[in-house]
């Protein structure tokens, strides 16, 4: 009995400890401010409806998606979405879908950027919108050394994906991606 009563002890005291140093600190973990982000830029990303499918695998439901060009227009930076990149994308058992997409972004200036986007799409569907989906990713740069865009090889990304308006005709995502302070 008295081990357990002495292993509490030492837990409280530790609690009180964290919890007045975050006090005096002024660092609450569950503060609003914890992220900041600045907003990058917001492509469209057309794609070839002819997708090769793998079909179910070992993880799931596999696909491949072509990328076959776009543009990017953003406050740095802004140019076109060079064609050849694809997504290779998973349904899960669960429904969801996770998209690794590699492509390349070429910048008026002439720059050639390498992006990974790495996306998951749930169904969340409301009464409102039946197709309505949570579209989320996390996305890294390849920029050159000694470019305008170096600082992109520095930080960490987040974006959201979504088909375009026109998505039946001219298939085609647009893409937002904002930096994270």
């Amino acid at each position: 009995m008295p081990t357990s009563l002495s292993h509490l002890t030492f837990a409280t005291i530790v609690c009180l400890l964290f919890s007045s140093v975050l006090h005096a600190t002024g660092q609450d973990p569950n503060r609003d401010e914890r992220f900041q982000t600045k907003f990058v830029y917001e492509s469209r990303v057309t794609i070839d409806q002819n997708r090769p499918i793998v079909g179910n695998s070992k993880y799931g439901n596999r696909g491949i998606v072509w990328i076959t060009g776009g543009e990017f227009e953003g406050p740095r930076l802004n140019g076109t979405v060079i064609p050849g990149g694809g997504d290779w994308q998973l349904t899960r058992p669960d429904g969801s879908k996770e998209l690794d997409a590699r492509y390349a972004l070429k910048t008026d200036d002439g720059y050639v950027i390498y992006v990974h986007n790495k996306v998951l799409t749930v169904p969340r569907p409301t009464d409102a919108n039946p197709r309505n989906r949570y579209a989320k990713s996390v996305l890294s740069f390849e920029a050159p050394i000694d470019s305008p865009y170096e600082w992109m090889n520095q930080a960490v990304f987040l974006g959201t994906l979504e088909r375009a308006k026109d998505y039946a005709t001219n298939p085609a995502v647009i893409i937002r991606v904002w930096e994270l302070l």
